[in-house]
């Protein structure tokens, strides 16, 4: 029907063909629109570009609201009883929360709760100081409870102030660096670990009774003297003064001179004259080394808004600068810089981008013309561009995922472009060139292409919903990938055909290396190939049973454990590091000779290192305590290229060589960049009951059970040892001389735990002034009865003549979920040994019957990461379903019919053959992250299948046979579908042979989509032609069966009368 065109003028005003219309029309026709939206979307890209945020990973959003109470001195008991059920209570009605946690410890309790996604975490937070503002029984002691969310923060720098000087020495000059830190002009989060300071005010008791004095005397008397007080105003006649007592006292030496107790004839007594007074840091060891040399830790942090390497080149500036004008001995010293990492991995990721853009560019030139090619290929500027100027407008930054997103849509954008452009110039070569030609080729192919888009963006639309810790990862690839795909929409329908519009194609000379190519090409098409198809279409239940069982065997390979299925891949940490926990029962010395003991050991393993290697690994070690029970190594490793293996195998040597150590509560060996440091550990059980007695003996076998498991390992428990409690029981005399038991505790409490006579804030930081008994006698069981109690009389008794003390097995820590005692086990996986979800499905069908059967009354609930990313599977599945629908419908609405979109579609779950046979050969785990690149691929395929299949409809409206439409649209579709896949395919194609360990996060997305897309194509050449004709057979047959069954039903009502009719 179509009129042929003489193909030299381009506006022919003879031509019969109505004149074509529309938006594609419109832009064809005014090419200086079409360039002007496509430079404003160049410009505007590249500008955004340099502006937007760049990060190692996308902002993880936390939904927790922390709520912590101090009540210093108090038992754990006590804080469960006084205020965590109180504030559970308060709260327990606020729907919001999911889930709440809380932890009582000695003098202090905390509750962490965590609120359903879907909510505003502000206003959630408003609720919750509200309610917890309104409890009015809190003790009178315990001190305003803070509430907090859980605020995203980035590592950028961590440091170390170095120098062989006493860490009290050390202390003052890091807090200078410190606040010089914050002074920068991008720096707002700096964290100095430095032990706290404090003024202990130390009296013997027998001084105490020498002076007639009591503890509480002598707070008394520091609060009277230490303290600047207002004393009103004078109103005058030049105006109004202010009256003012400022004797606030700021150090250990001020306070020597306060008189405690004054005679009748004004003798005074001073502190010093009664008390031993210390300016140092809070009672307990220290230890902070850096390489062995004593050091001060700094890490500075960025906000999740603040890019994190401007901040990074400051900091790293200054430290360059600090380093010239410090006291000879010391030196800062950058630890770990995240932005080295961070450059390191985004260069790796824009180098794939480009060698992935240079491999398509290629497969496009050997199939296309060259100038079609270049301008096919003009369309991914426009496309990443467009979709990175509209990153920041959706809170997208720049970082490994989302420059992943762009590598895996390289091949996908420009699909649409390589089916418009292979249109527009097959129709050039029929008609001739010239607007109309290029506009009329365009609308042949537009709706499938635009639907084809459509359901692309179908696939990935769902994720943009996602929960949980790793929605953001999801979130990023899909907003980049839905950008990327609406402006491939805009590129290919309204800039592509205003420049092919305006290009002449030269014929193709005959001895051309190009004409012998599309000769051999079109020749295996119409030959071999359309041969082939036309045989396949013939057996073509035969050719669906051997796909059905390509599918089964590759199954297979995943039951058989040939591919094995994980959760998210482990990806190597470039700085591994090994966190301590302390029974609570142990000394400050227990854990400073533990840290040093597992720092011998790692020093020990890299000196082996360097006997087999002849190199270390270690770039430096950073070993220090935090707090009374707990510590924290840290071991950043040389460059990448310089290592002689990765940081799992580094932690598995750790392991093997790590010595028993006494008084442990957990370790963990933080090896895996993706988690395994946090407190939850990789997997988790809790534990619940009304008797803590019976938890923790439940707790303790199912730790030896574990143990005994393969592929277990670092486990730990929130079961403390028992620790040992005085208890205070008062004898009849007590009662005699009108003592109480509060009077008495209060008193002992103040003599031995300390009183605190009064805060001060000093250089920025608050300082307690302490006052209590010596160490010496506060350490010893003996002494306490020797403590002196005074009477509401002013008598002075010995507290052994008033109470009896009993010792007792006390608790430490209390743990409660949801209202409920419990007790949490957790540890670590190693996935080299076993699959997570086996070895779990082990556990809870073998190991937690068992223990339920010999602890009646113990309930067990799934915890940890894993539990997170179970939760986080079954929503892709939901996703994807729902993804899945949505395809359908965009796909019959194009095609008006109920059963074509089902054979396109059937292509879905055979690219899964692709995948997993990819997974085999590259010899890596089947993980989330590969269901990723499967949504993507299924994408890719369904715009294949969707082309083909509409070729056919139109060949059928035509009036051409069923048969040879089917025949002729895989050979006249073949050029499109092979090259759309081979692109899409080598666009990943580069980062499936990447060797940095940080590549190991894509590598599984990039194996999945590049070999689904791979096999799909054979799918779709080969099986789609057959399923087309196999739904023709299915419809005949349903025909034939319904036809049978009305002729029998007829027959059965009309049995006197003879109407069969005769067999045609």
């Amino acid at each position: 029907m179509s009129t042929e065109n003489t193909g030299i003028p381009a506006t022919d005003p003879q031509t019969p063909e109505p004149k074509q219309t529309g938006l594609i029309a419109y832009f064809a026709n005014n090419s200086v629109a079409a360039n002007l939206m496509m430079m404003f979307i160049i410009i505007m890209g590249i500008f955004s570009y340099f502006t937007v945020q760049r990060q190692m990973f996308p902002n993880i959003e936390f939904n927790y609201i922390s709520v912590t109470a101090v009540y210093r001195g108090a038992s754990p008991q006590e804080i469960e009883q006084s205020i965590l059920i109180k504030m559970e209570e308060a709260l327990k009605d606020i729907t919001e929360i999911k889930k709440s946690t809380s932890r009582a410890r000695r003098g202090s309790g905390s509750i962490t709760l965590e609120i359903h996604t879907d909510k505003e975490l502000p206003e959630v937070l408003d609720k919750v100081k509200a309610r917890i503002d309104s409890i009015a029984t809190f003790p009178a002691d315990m001190e305003p409870p803070n509430i907090s969310q859980f605020e995203f923060q980035q590592d950028v720098i961590e440091m170390a102030l170095v120098g062989d000087l006493p860490i009290s020495e050390l202390k003052p000059l890091a807090k200078q660096v410190e606040d010089e830190l914050l002074a920068l002009q991008n720096v707002s989060l700096v964290q100095l670990e430095a032990p706290e300071d404090e003024i202990a005010i130390e009296i013997k008791p027998e001084t105490l009774r020498k002076y007639n004095l009591s503890i509480s005397d002598v707070t008394q008397a520091i609060r009277r003297f230490s303290t600047d007080i207002s004393a009103g105003q004078l109103r005058t006649d030049s105006g109004i003064v202010a009256v003012r007592v400022e004797n606030q006292l700021y150090t250990g030496d001020e306070f020597r001179k306060i008189p405690v107790k004054i005679g009748e004839n004004g003798a005074k007594v001073l502190l010093e004259d009664v008390a031993q007074i210390t300016d140092a840091f809070t009672e307990g060891e220290r230890y902070f080394k850096y390489s062995g040399v004593n050091a001060m830790s700094l890490s500075v942090k960025a906000t999740k808004d603040q890019s994190s390497v401007p901040i990074a080149e400051s900091v790293l500036a200054y430290v360059e600068a600090r380093n010239k004008t410090l006291p000879q001995g010391l030196q800062l010293k950058v630890l770990v810089d995240m932005t080295f990492y961070l450059n390191s991995r985004l260069d790796m990721m824009l180098k794939n981008l480009f060698q992935g853009a240079l491999l398509v560019a290629l497969m496009l030139t050997i199939f296309l013309r060259f100038r079609l090619a270049f301008w096919v290929m003009l369309g991914l500027p426009v496309c990443f561009l467009g979709a990175i100027m509209m990153m920041p407008v959706f809170g997208v930054t720049i970082n490994v995922l989302s420059l992943f997103a762009f590598i895996m849509v390289l091949g996908i954008v420009v699909d649409d472009a390589i089916v418009i452009g292979e249109a527009a110039y097959t129709e050039i070569e029929e008609n001739g060139g010239g607007v109309e030609s290029v506009v009329r080729g365009a609308k042949k192919v537009a709706t499938p292409a635009t639907f084809g888009v459509l359901t692309t963006i179908a696939v990935f639309a769902p994720s943009l919903f996602a929960s949980g810790p790793e929605a953001a990862f999801f979130t990023n690839i899909s907003i980049v990938v839905i950008l990327c795909l609406v402006f491939s929409l805009i590129e290919s329908k309204w800039i592509l055909p205003a420049h092919l519009a305006h290009m002449n194609f030269t014929p193709i000379k005959e001895n051309s290396w190009r004409a012998r190519f599309n000769k051999s090409f079109f020749g295996f098409v119409n030959g071999p190939y359309k041969n082939f198809i036309k045989r396949c279409i013939e057996w073509r239940w035969l050719v669906f049973s051997s796909f059905i069982a390509l599918l089964l065997m590759s199954i297979g390979l995943i039951q058989g454990d040939y591919v094995r299925t994980v959760m998210s891949p482990k990806v190597a940490h470039d700085f591994p590091g090994i966190n301590i926990e302390m029974n609570d029962n142990v000394s400050d010395q227990t854990t400073l000779n533990a840290l040093k003991t597992i720092e011998s050991m790692v020093y020990a393993v890299d000196e082996k290192i360097v006997n087999e290697y002849g190199s270390t690994m270690m770039k430096d070690i950073m070993v220090f305590n935090q707090g009374r029970t707990s510590g924290r190594i840290l071991v950043p490793l040389v460059n990448e290229e310089e290592r002689h293996f990765d940081a799992f195998e580094l932690a598995r040597r750790w392991r093997d060589a790590m010595p028993t150590i006494p008084g442990m509560k957990s370790i963990t060996i933080q090896d895996n960049l993706m988690g395994g440091g946090s407190g939850n550990g990789e997997f988790g059980f809790m534990l619940f009951g009304a008797d803590i007695e019976l938890l923790n003996a439940a707790g303790r076998e199912f730790i030896s059970m574990l143990q005994q498991q393969e592929g277990l390992f670092d486990i730990s428990s929130s079961i403390d040892p028992a620790s040992k409690e005085i208890q205070l029981d008062l004898l009849p005399v007590a009662y005699d001389l009108g003592l109480d038991i509060t009077n008495i505790a209060n008193q002992v409490g103040a003599s031995f735990f300390g009183g605190e006579a009064q805060r001060v804030i000093r250089d920025g930081e608050e300082v307690r002034v302490m006052v209590r008994y010596p160490k010496l006698t506060r350490e010893h069981f003996a002494e306490l009865k020797y403590a002196v109690i005074t009477t509401p009389q002013g008598q002075e008794v010995m507290l052994g003549d008033v109470v009896t003390l009993t010792e007792k097995p006390g608790i430490n820590y209390i743990r409660r979920e949801e209202g409920f005692r419990s007790v949490y086990v957790y540890g670590s996986i190693d996935e080299e040994v076993v699959e997570p979800n086996t070895v779990i499905s082990e556990v809870e069908e073998k190991l937690l019957p068992q223990l339920k059967s010999n602890f009646p009354g113990v309930k067990s609930e799934l915890g940890g990461s894993i539990e997170e990313q179970q939760a986080q599977e079954s929503e892709q599945l939901v996703f994807f379903i729902a993804g899945l629908l949505m395809i359908y419908i965009l796909l019959a609405i194009p095609l008006k019919s109920y059963g074509q979109p089902l054979i396109i579609m059937s292509v879905i779950p055979f690219s899964l053959t692709g995948a997993i046979c990819g997974h085999f050969i590259f010899g890596i785990d089947l993980s989330m992250l590969s269901l990723f690149g499967l949504i993507a691929a299924a994408g890719v395929v369904i715009n294949d299948s969707l082309v083909m299949t509409d070729f056919v409809n139109q060949r059928r409206k035509q009036g051409h046979a069923l048969l040879a439409a089917v025949t002729e649209a895989g050979c006249a579709r073949f050029r499109a579908i092979t090259l759309t896949s081979i692109t899409t395919f080598v666009g990943v194609l580069p980062i499936m042979f990447e060797t940095s360990t940080q590549a190991k996060i894509v590598i599984p997305m990039a194996v999945a989509l590049g070999f689904a897309v791979l096999y799909a194509t054979l799918v779709t050449l080969v099986l789609v032609p057959c399923l087309y004709m196999i739904l023709e057979d299915l419809k005949a047959g349903f025909s034939w069966f319904f036809g049978l069954f009305g002729k029998i039903f007829n027959r059965k009502k009309t049995a006197p009368i003879d109407t069969s009719p005769s067999q045609a």
